[in-house]
C-alpha cells in the first residue's frame, strides 16, 4: 500500500525537491545518497517498495559476488585489463535473490592472454556454488538447489569472454553483429563492474568518444548549447528496434517458449533501457552545467567536457537517469507517480515465483485471458501511457522527440 502525503492542488505541476546544478556530480558519481529514484520516491510521499527491495538486493548481490570470486577464483578475477561486468536486472539494481539471471561477461581491454579464458571458466565455475535448497514447491535449475546467480539467457551474449576491440571499432557495417551492438549499448546503459573497474571504465569512455568522434558539430549553430548526439542516439533507437525484431525471431526458433516472460520483459525493463538512453542523449542539449562549460573554441576540450558528461550520466541506472530527468525538467507529479507505481508493480509480479513462472509457461494465444499477464498489460499500458506524456507533452522533451525521436 502506498503512502502518500497531502499535497497543495495548485502546486500539482512541480513539487518535487529539486537538484541544484552543484549537487549533479555528487549524484551521479555516487557520493551523494540516497539514489536519484529514492529521493523521489520521498518527495513525492511514495514508498514503492518492490523499487526499493530490489536495489537492496542488488548492493548485497554484488557484495557478495565480489566475496565468492575472491575465494573461489582468487584476486586476480579482476586485473586492470579485464573486469568481470555484469548486466541485467543486477546493473540496474532491479534484483531479485535466486529468481533473476546472472547476465555477465568478462571484459578484455588489452593484450589477450590464455589467463582470460581460464579465469572466465573459474568464474563460470564458481557461480553455481552460491545456492540453497528449493524453497517450497519451487527450483531453479535443477530440482535439488536453487542458484543464486543463475546462468544467463540462451543466445550466448553473455557468460563469456567480451573484447573492447569490436566493441569500440565495429560500430555499424556488416561486422556490427546482434551481439556485439547489444554488449556494447548495454555496456553504457545498464552495467557495472564488480572488483577492480579500471577496464570497464576504459572501455565505455572509449565507446563514448567513438561516438562522437564521427559528431562533425558538437555544438548549434550559434555555438550556445551542444548538440543531441546523433550517431549514439541512433545506435539507441537500433538496439530498441533490434530487441523488438528478436522478439519475434525467438518466437518463431522456440516455438512460443517463454513467449509471456519476454514479452513482459520487453513491455517494461527493455523499453526502460531505450527510455534512459534517449534521456541520456537528450541531456547533452539541456544541462545547464554542461553548457556553462562551452568556453573555448577548441573541439579536443569541448569532446572531453560531452565525453566526461555522458559518462557521468550512464553510471547511473535507468530508472535513476528517468528519476533524475523527472526532477529536473519539471514532469508533472501525476505522470511521474503513473511512471513509477507501473513499474514497482512490474517488479512486484517478477518476485512473485508462482506468477514468474506462469508467465515463462504462458502462449501467446493464452495471454488475453490470463489473469497474470492482464496485471502486466495493465503495468505496461500505464508506463507507456506516463512515456508518452514525458516525451510528447512535456514542454522540455516534445520538440526534441519530434526532431529526433521521430524526424
Amino acid at each position: 500500500m502506498e503512502t502518500k502525503r497531502d499535497k497543495n492542488p495548485a502546486q500539482e505541476t512541480w513539487e518535487y525537491t529539486a537538484v541544484n546544478e552543484s549537487d549533479n556530480l555528487d549524484l551521479f558519481m555516487g557520493l551523494s545518497e540516497p539514489r536519484p529514484l529514492i529521493k523521489l520516491a520521498d518527495s513525492l510521499g511514495h514508498e514503492w517498495r518492490h523499487l526499493r527491495k530490489a536495489g537492496q538486493e542488488a548492493d548485497k548481490a554484488i557484495d557478495e559476488l565480489n566475496k565468492l570470486l575472491s575465494v573461489e577464483v582468487g584476486k586476480n578475477f579482476a586485473s586492470e585489463d579485464a573486469n568481470l561486468v555484469v548486466f541485467g536486472s543486477l546493473a540496474r539494481k532491479e534484483w531479485i535473490d535466486y529468481v533473476s539471471d546472472l547476465d555477465w561477461t568478462y571484459l578484455v581491454d588489452g593484450q589477450a592472454r590464455s589467463e582470460h579464458l581460464e579465469v572466465s571458466q573459474k568464474i563460470k565455475a564458481a557461480l553455481p556454488k552460491d545456492s540453497r535448497p528449493p524453497q517450497g514447491a519451487h527450483s531453479r535449475r535443477r530440482q535439488d538447489r536453487e542458484y543464486r546467480f543463475g546462468e544467463p539467457g540462451q543466445t550466448g551474449t553473455f557468460g563469456n569472454l567480451g573484447f573492447s576491440q569490436q566493441l569500440i571499432h565495429q560500430i555499424g557495417g556488416q561486422d556490427d553483429t546482434n551481439k556485439n551492438t547489444s554488449q556494447r549499448i548495454l555496456l553504457l546503459l545498464e552495467s557495472t563492474p564488480v572488483g577492480m573497474r579500471s577496464a570497464h571504465e576504459r572501455v565505455a569512455r572509449a565507446i563514448i568518444k567513438r561516438y562522437l568522434d564521427e559528431e562533425p558539430h558538437l555544438l548549434v549553430r550559434d555555438g550556445s548549447r551542444f548538440k543531441v548526439p546523433r550517431f549514439l542516439l541512433n545506435d539507441v533507437v537500433r538496439f530498441w528496434r533490434t530487441m523488438a525484431v528478436d522478439f519475434a525471431s525467438k518466437q518463431r526458433d522456440r516455438g512460443g517458449d517463454g513467449w509471456g516472460l519476454r514479452n513482459a520483459k520487453l513491455r517494461m525493463s527493455r523499453k526502460l533501457i531505450f527510455v534512459s538512453g534517449l534521456l541520456t542523449c537528450f541531456s547533452c542539449h539541456l544541462d545547464p552545467r554542461l553548457q556553462a562549460k562551452i568556453s573555448t573554441g577548441n573541439r579536443d576540450i569541448k569532446l572531453a567536457h560531452l565525453e566526461n558528461h555522458i559518462w557521468e550520466y550512464v553510471q547511473q541506472t535507468p530508472l535513476d537517469i528517468v528519476a533524475l530527468s523527472i526532477t529536473k525538467h519539471e514532469v508533472e507529479r501525476q505522470t511521474a507517480v503513473q511512471l513509477f507505481s507501473a513499474y514497482d508493480k512490474f517488479l512486484e509480479v517478477m518476485a512473485d515465483r508462482e506468477k514468474r513462472q506462469r508467465l515463462k509457461d504462458l502462449r501467446a494465444e493464452q495471454s488475453r485471458t490470463d489473469p497474470v499477464f492482464l496485471e502486466i498489460r495493465e503495468a505496461s499500458d500505464q508506463f507507456a501511457g506516463a512515456l508518452h506524456q514525458i516525451f510528447f507533452n512535456n514542454k522540455v522533451f516534445s520538440s526534441l522527440t519530434e526532431k529526433y525521436g521521430v524526424f
